[in-house]
């Protein structure tokens, strides 16, 4: 393995590329107990996302606490053997969590090998053949999500006893498959389309212009059969765009009778894909839980079969989003603008969320601070801070404004004469004495600034919406605390939202939805629900 490692790191530093060039490849090794037998001190130990008892719901669960890695080049998972190859269904979520954790990786999927252990006794061989059958299916369920699947062996040893030979020859192929990355090498900035997995891309627009595109049984089947016919593949990583075509499938599921009540949402959530799933196995397809040209023809030849007509379609249609609203309903809409709301906005979220001093920046340990202020690890990216705004992170002492609003508490350090007297009156949360309003008032300023800098990540569509919307608009002022990476993603889900044709109170349990998610296992999760509460509840907040 180190000869391979060397001859990659020393392939990048002939072909002058843009990384560093003395950095070798870094590969990561990650799943069930198979990946003892694989590890080597040449790759990236991540013991979180190693157990002997690993499954996909499991590995999903631990991906979600794990930071993304961008600099890993490839990720090799074992996986399977704890699920007795059954659990498909989450297959596509757990390359999508992998995706995000590993953005640049090549994820490769590794063969489980069923020991000894695996058993209890009294198996036959019709037993083994079975557990084969399933694990094939397993496997063949990842090559359609996009990811490489290696190990040329069956997974189930029949003598019953470890393969040393099935471990040397995942150890080649581990090596064939980082060679192989490097001999197909391009010097371009873009990888070719076919080195890529699946994605949304790959499928083509269907035809129609109105908001649900298929208000009569002529149009309907007319465009499923367009839908199958065109090669496209459905699944969790169709975007918004295809949302009638996903409308569709939802629709037929819910006709043939494979799902209780499936949403008719045009996202392809996990009902979606258990109902997909759920199709395929009645009528003996793989079961992938992907919407394929050959599970969509299947399902255009049975509506066809079972007489879905024009009565079926009215009564389904009631059901979808967006149907009866050919035009926007009427809603309530703030017209008073940004500025006229920004001071008792801003005053609401220091009074309620904020609070007032805090000064133990402990990862400089030469900076003046206020050592019997509290810290604890969820602090660890702060730096002086009043009524929220942080001076470190926010980077205010690069701002002629900032510098101004930590330059009235540094006056307050120097009248003092010391820090141990200064620190006396500003204590933690103290909220500035005869300097509170102006203090305030600067906060309110500076946060205005930042929204002014951020709203670029909305869309103009977007935009409207949230100026229009009062709860909307408090909580990306609110984001304008958080952080520009808070504002860029809690930004880009509305928009996506909004390309959906959502608007009013939908778009705010968006804004709720991101909030919850981006705190969810973090040490503001308390807090965040405060914020949550204030943005759904507040009488203040009605247009």
């Amino acid at each position: 393995m180190k000869n391979i490692l060397y001859e990659i790191k020393n392939f990048r530093r002939l072909a002058n590329l843009k990384e560093d060039v003395d950095s070798p490849v870094k590969v990561v090794l990650i799943g069930d107990g198979l990946i003892d037998y694989l590890e080597s001190n040449d790759f990236i130990s991540l013991p979180n996302l190693v157990d002997g008892d690993m499954t996909i719901d499991k590995l999903l669960n631990r991906l979600t606490d794990q930071s993304p890695m961008p600099d890993v080049d490839h990720v090799f998972v074992s996986i399977g053997v704890n699920d007795k190859f059954k659990n498909k269904k989450n297959i596509p979520f757990l390359i999508d969590a992998l995706d995000k954790t590993f953005p640049k990786a090549n994820i490769n999927i590794i063969k489980g090998i069923v020991d000894e252990n695996y058993f209890y006794g009294g198996e036959d061989k019709d037993e083994f053949k079975m557990l084969e059958d399933e694990s094939k299916l397993f496997y063949q369920t990842f090559t359609k999500n996009g990811a490489e699947v290696l190990g040329s062996y069956d997974s189930i040893d029949y003598g019953l006893g470890f393969s040393d030979n099935k471990i040397n020859n995942l150890k080649n192929e581990i090596d064939k498959a980082l060679f192989q990355n490097v001999s197909n090498f391009e010097f371009d900035d873009e990888p070719k389309k076919e080195d890529l997995p699946f994605t949304q891309k790959d499928n083509v627009d269907i035809s129609g212009e109105d908001v649900t595109d298929f208000d009569t049984i002529y149009e309907f089947l007319e465009r499923f059969e367009e839908m199958w016919k065109s090669g496209n593949v459905y699944n969790s990583r169709s975007g918004g765009s295809f949302k009638p075509d996903i409308e569709q499938i939802q629709l037929a599921l819910n006709f043939l009778s494979v799902s209780d009540d499936l949403d008719i949402t045009g996202k392809f959530d996990r009902d979606t894909e258990e109902a997909i799933y759920n199709y395929q196995k009645s009528v003996n397809l793989p079961e992938t839980g992907i919407a394929d040209s050959e599970t969509l023809e299947e399902m255009f030849f049975n509506l066809k079969v079972k007489g879905f007509d024009e009565e079926d379609l009215s009564m389904y249609l009631k059901d979808v989003e967006g149907y009866y609203d050919n035009t926007k309903k009427e809603i309530n809409r703030f017209t008073g603008g940004v500025d006229s709301v920004w001071s008792s906005f801003t005053d609401k979220i220091i009074d309620k969320f904020e609070g007032g001093y805090w000064n133990n920046d402990i990862t400089k340990p030469n900076d003046q601070k206020c050592t019997k202020h509290p810290y604890t690890s969820i602090y660890d990216n702060s730096g002086e801070t009043m009524f929220g705004i942080d001076r470190r992170a926010g980077e205010w002492d690069d701002d002629s404004d900032g510098q101004a609003y930590f330059g009235l508490i540094d006056d307050e350090k120097e009248d003092a004469g010391s820090m141990d007297e200064f620190c006396k009156t500003w204590v933690w949360g103290y909220r500035g004495g005869n300097l509170e309003n102006t203090l305030k008032l600067r906060a309110s300023n500076l946060m205005r600034k930042s929204y002014e800098r951020n709203k670029k990540w909305l869309s103009s569509e977007a935009l409207e919406e949230v100026e229009t919307n009062k709860r909307l608009l408090f909580h990306f002022a609110y984001a304008c605390w958080n952080g520009p990476g808070f504002f860029q993603d809690f930004a880009k889900d509305i928009n996506d939202a909004v390309g959906q044709g959502l608007y009013g109170d939908d778009l705010v349990d968006v804004a709720v939805d991101s909030r919850n998610q981006r705190s969810s296992g973090t040490g503001w999760e308390k807090g965040n629900q405060k914020v949550v509460d204030t943005i759904k509840n507040d009488s203040s907040l009605e247009n």
